[in-house]
């Protein structure tokens, strides 16, 4: 991979990476304590979308990101990606924070420590020693809470559709398993239910549960379970506490100290439970480097959602009467700027219903950073400088219309590689067929502009 000089001179990127991810609120949940720490104009944390732990690798790398959490379903498979892993990682079996040191990529596991703080500091608190609890799922979440709750005294049972798998995972822990089938008896005499089964999985009866049980599910939507648990009285911890206490640990590991003042994630907590549902965005806009593919891809995601496409530098080239280098080589780049921004002021404030491609250099300008975070969803396609150069053709790009160096796109690419962090909603690797690239896009986002 090509080296990039001086990337964090600019301002350092974390993210969030899985399968899917758009739907993660680890992003405002971080950037909202780097703004209440006054912070925020030097660590911004992103949305990194990817198809597999080598995809989620290869973004993190080339992002120069100094940290990201993980989650389903590459807690695992990512073990094998990294330099080191923690011992307590190895023995749950999955990491959920990557960190980048200055010699190597390191895993851990924060999730044991979201679970069992999540409850110690529930309601009055609950003191978890002695208490049985009956864990749902042996994955990668499912195996740190039982790890969480063990190391707290709590006595323990495994319960997984497969049943050899929670026999494995109980056999490793030193606790219990139990078949599925036997879920209702076991109801009956837990004092604590810790689901990590999938949002849409409803496998428990109102009427197995019953009032003053302690139910938590690892997931912040509003599942079956978390609404019959309510109706019946249970006293029900939201997935978003687990997802605060977890994030404690990982940003000590990220920044190597807490903050300084611990009352930062009592904010961040107040926002998050409070967080309403936003009103989906009335347009897409693709930003990213020269050669990343914006309009190629654009055009094809905006005929599959059925909206409209326009590219930024055509609209300015119709509306100026010159092309994009003669503007370039007629004007300052300031005054290219400022016509910029004119065009994206009209398309994305006056329009709605249309997958904008803009110029590489558009995030530059902190008002056209405004426009597009409030009047559009924002994609960051990103490809490496290498793939990149290979796309564009020789004076099509004044910034590079002379014979230019790997290096010196790089130190381009790196100037912007904070405002386009920044600007994104969204990161999504364009290095691989486009067709693939909007089949991406769509999986994650497509529900938000369907008719």
């Amino acid at each position: 991979m090509l080296m990039k000089p001086g990337s964090r001179k600019y301002g350092e990127l974390l993210g969030v990476t899985g399968n899917p991810i758009f739907h993660s609120k680890s992003p405002f949940m971080f950037n909202t304590l780097f703004e209440a720490m006054k912070i925020n104009k030097f660590l911004h944390y992103i949305k990194i979308a990817a198809n597999t732990p080598e995809e989620a690798m290869f973004l993190f790398k080339e992002l120069d990101l100094m940290g990201m959490n993980v989650t389903a379903p590459f807690k695992d498979s990512i073990m094998a990606h990294l330099d080191k892993v923690d011992r307590t990682a190895v023995k749950i079996g999955g990491v959920n924070t990557v960190v980048r040191g200055e010699n190597n990529i390191k895993g851990y596991n924060t999730d044991h420590f979201g679970v069992t703080e999540a409850l110690k500091t529930a309601g009055r608190g609950i003191n978890l020693k002695g208490k049985k609890c009956l864990v749902l799922g042996a994955g990668g979440a499912g195996r740190a809470a039982a790890y969480g709750l063990l190391k707290e005294k709590a006595i323990v049972i495994l319960v997984n559709r497969t049943y050899s798998k929670a026999i494995q995972a109980a056999k490793e822990f030193g606790c219990e398993a139990q078949e599925i089938s036997s879920l209702q008896n076991l109801l009956k005499e837990t004092d604590i239910l810790v689901s990590t089964l999938p949002a849409a999985a409803d496998i428990i009866p109102a009427e197995w549960l019953r009032k003053g049980l302690v139910v938590l599910d690892a997931n912040y939507k509003k599942t079956s379970l978390c609404i019959k648990a309510k109706e019946r009285e249970c006293m029900v911890v939201r997935g978003e506490e687990w997802l605060l206490h977890q994030a404690r640990p990982a940003y000590e590991y990220f920044m190597g100290a807490p903050p300084k003042e611990p009352g930062y994630f009592e904010v961040v907590k107040h926002f998050l439970l409070a967080m309403l549902p936003t009103p989906p965005p009335q347009n897409i806009a693709l930003v990213g480097f020269m050669g990343c593919g914006k309009s190629y891809i654009g055009k094809m995601l905006a005929e599959k959602l059925g909206l409209v496409f326009k590219d930024g530098d055509e609209l300015l080239e119709k509306a100026t009467g010159f092309s994009i280098p003669e503007i370039f080589r007629k004007y300052r780049e300031e005054v290219f700027r400022g016509w910029e921004n004119m065009v994206l002021t009209r398309e994305l404030m006056l329009d709605k219903g249309v997958v904008y491609a803009c110029g590489g250099g558009v995030v530059l300008e902190p008002e056209n950073l405004r426009i597009l975070k409030n009047n559009s969803l924002v994609i960051w396609l990103y490809s490496s400088i290498p793939t990149s150069l290979k796309r564009i053709p020789k004076g099509t790009r004044p910034l590079l219309d002379c014979e230019v160096s790997e290096i010196d796109a790089q130190r381009i690419l790196n100037e912007r590689l904070f405002r386009y962090g920044q600007a994104a909603d969204l990161v999504v690797s364009s290095e691989g067929e486009a067709s693939q690239v909007v089949e991406k896009i769509i999986d994650e986002i497509g529900q938000l502009f369907k008719h």
